[in-house]
């Protein structure tokens, strides 16, 4: 199947699908868990709902900003594909293939 076949079909999800493999990452995350734990034993019930709350409109924001900067990527890759194609140096390599 091809890559855009699996886009319209939705079976590519890339903001889910990418897990960094970075070390740094993991250990964040372990500390964020490590400080929620903390928060939910020393805060009253009201209080951390709070801090839920906040973490779920932070991950909304973060969705918006990581769908942008998808869109962004992917427009400056196609545009970058277009200019290399259209490159005079690539034109100039077909006209010199044709006339071989």
């Amino acid at each position: 199947m091809s890559v855009m076949d699996s886009l319209f079909d939705g079976k590519i999800y890339p903001g889910e699908q990418i897990v960094p493999d970075n070390p740094e990452y993991d250990k964040t995350n372990r500390e964020i868990d490590a400080l929620m734990k903390r928060l939910e034993e020393t805060l009253e019930k009201k209080e951390y709902d709070m801090v839920e709350e906040l973490c779920d409109l932070l991950s909304v924001s973060e969705d918006i900003q990581n769908k942008e900067i998808f869109r962004y990527g992917m427009s400056m890759g196609m545009r970058l594909m277009r200019e290399a194609y259209e490159s005079p140096f690539l034109m100039s390599e077909d006209k010199e293939q044709e006339n071989a």
